[in-house]
């Protein structure tokens, strides 16, 4: 079993929000550049610094998105998708909050769970939403 971690559980980690213990354990984390990307974009240099330290601690293996998109992806840690599922995904996540702008991140990181059949990690209500109605496997808290 591997596991896709959002960034909100990292924020909800750090916040204490939700406890390590109740990650799973029966399996693997992975996260992308996006995951990454999204942290290393925190402007509060000590928070991004929390954030970063314990994204390091769940010791997710870093993969490929499945699609890239100009502006988000990067050379070498990105696939070239089929066209039609990020575009998808992100229309489907605009039309539920307002057209939000890491949509298009969001879009990647469901992508990677849903074409792999790992479980996305999430507290992002739209996220799940999203990943479910495509048939994706999502583990969501909802605590704010």
């Amino acid at each position: 079993m591997k596991y896709v971690v959002d960034t909100s559980i990292v924020n909800k980690l750090v916040d204490g929000k939700i406890a390590a213990s109740e990650l799973p354990t029966d399996g693997e984390f992975v996260a992308s550049h996006i995951q990454i990307d999204e942290l290393k974009k925190t402007k509060d240099a000590e928070r991004r610094v929390k954030l970063l330290t314990r994204f390091v601690e769940l010791d997710a293996e870093i993969v490929k998105t499945e699609s890239a998109v100009f502006g988000r992806s990067k050379f070498g840690r990105a696939k070239f998708g089929d066209g039609i599922t990020v575009p998808a995904l992100r229309a489907a996540l605009d039309a539920l909050n307002g057209s939000k702008p890491n949509n298009a991140n969001d879009a990647l990181i469901a992508e990677i769970a849903i074409n792999n059949g790992f479980t996305l990690l999430t507290s992002d209500y739209d996220l799940n939403a999203i990943v479910e109605s495509y048939g994706g496997q999502v583990r969501y808290w909802n605590r704010p």
